[in-house]
C-alpha cells in the first residue's frame, strides 16, 4: 500500500478516530521524553530539555482529552467539522 493512500483514508472526509489519534499523541509523548532524556544525559539538552518536556506534556494533555471525548461519545469516528 501507498504511503498517500493510507494517509488519505486517515484524513478521508475530515474524520478520525480518537482513540487512535491519543495512542499516537503517547507514543510521540513518550518518545519526546526520551529524546529529552538522551539529550541531556550527553550534555546536550540546555534549552531543548525544557521544549521537549513542554511539548511532550502537551501531547499527553491533548491525549487525555481526546480519550475523555472518547468515552462520552459512542460513535468512533467523529467529524472535524
Amino acid at each position: 500500500m501507498h504511503i498517500h493512500l493510507s494517509i488519505t483514508r486517515v484524513f478521508q472526509l475530515g474524520r478520525t478516530y480518537p482513540r487512535q489519534v491519543a495512542q499516537v499523541r503517547v507514543g510521540v509523548g513518550i518518545w519526546l521524553l526520551v529524546l529529552t532524556a538522551i539529550l541531556y544525559s550527553s550534555g546536550h539538552g540546555g534549552r531543548w530539555a525544557w521544549l521537549l518536556t513542554v511539548t511532550a506534556a502537551v501531547h499527553f494533555v491533548w491525549a487525555y482529552v481526546l480519550l475523555r471525548f472518547a468515552r462520552r461519545n459512542p460513535d468512533r469516528r467523529v467529524s472535524l467539522r
